[in-house]
């Protein structure tokens, strides 16, 4: 439900208007969503920068990635600031329910839960992507799916990798779940050998192992998913003109052009999965 003091300090807002950028593509502009910001044109977005390639410190320490870069560009175009919070990921939907954030930019994956949610609103797809095996590269023990039945499996706490893992093992096959903050603490004990395997998405890790060459993922990716930004349940306007947004970029190839940046390749935005029902 949206907050009481949010509710008090909204406005009606009027009827959407679109207008059309002449700079050789279309821009949306939706005058109202600012009635809805936390803070006078500035988007407060939460991410952890904990989750490489899709928000991360980088080598200047500068919060950086994907999710970064993306929401960046959104301000732009919307013609407003953009504030950064950073937040472990199980607080960072709680935290947008409770008006700490208008919009969660953090690799958010569209699950069936989410999208029926009346507690954030899920943006079109902005990547494609999938569930696989993080394993270290000398375990032979772990060369595919069916041999991880029994054994311990990292993922991060709160994210929906775990149940998409779990929906596409067979029953009883998943071992020991240990929960992690993020990437750092689940990749120490992976090398540490207190974890068997991350069970996470494949760009991410991916991104990761190319510049550890100790850490491997592999190829064989389960149950093909999109992800997008989460934003605010009672921000429709700024839902609005963000997705709007989203779906030019989707058209005119900036999104790909930021996927190729970051994650090394584009992605097929013509073969997106359907929505979980």
């Amino acid at each position: 439900m949206p907050s009481a003091h949010r509710l008090s300090r909204r406005v009606v807002t009027s009827a959407i208007a679109l207008a059309m950028a002449t700079a050789g593509f279309a821009t949306t502009a939706f005058a109202d969503f600012k009635d809805e910001l936390l803070k006078n044109d500035t988007i407060v977005v939460g991410t952890t920068g904990t989750a490489p390639p899709f928000t991360m410190i980088n080598d200047t320490g500068d919060l950086d990635g994907y999710d970064v870069a993306l929401m960046k560009k959104v301000a732009e175009d919307l013609g407003v600031n953009v504030e950064f919070r950073q937040l472990d990921w199980s607080g960072l939907l709680p935290g947008l329910v409770a008006d700490r954030f208008d919009v969660v930019a953090s690799g958010v994956t569209r699950t069936k839960d989410r999208l029926a949610s009346d507690d954030l609103i899920m943006l079109s797809p902005y990547i494609i992507n999938g569930v696989a095996i993080t394993k270290l590269a000398s375990n032979d023990e772990i060369s595919g799916w069916d041999d991880v039945c029994g054994k311990t499996v990292g993922v991060v706490r709160g994210s929906a990798e775990i149940n998409l893992i779990r929906d596409s093992l067979p029953e009883g096959c998943l071992g020991t779940v240990k929960e992690y903050p993020g990437w750092t603490e689940m990749s120490l004990d992976l090398k540490n050998h207190r974890i068997d395997w991350m069970g996470m998405d494949y760009l991410g890790p991916s991104y990761l192992a190319a510049k550890d060459d100790s850490i491997t993922v592999l190829s064989d990716v389960r149950s093909p998913k999109t992800q997008s930004l989460a934003v605010a349940p009672d921000d429709k306007e700024l839902a609005e003109a963000i997705d709007a947004l989203i779906a030019q970029y989707r058209e005119d190839g900036t999104l790909n052009a930021m996927i190729t940046e970051y994650f090394g390749q584009p992605v097929d935005f013509s073969k997106t999965p359907a929505d979980p029902k």
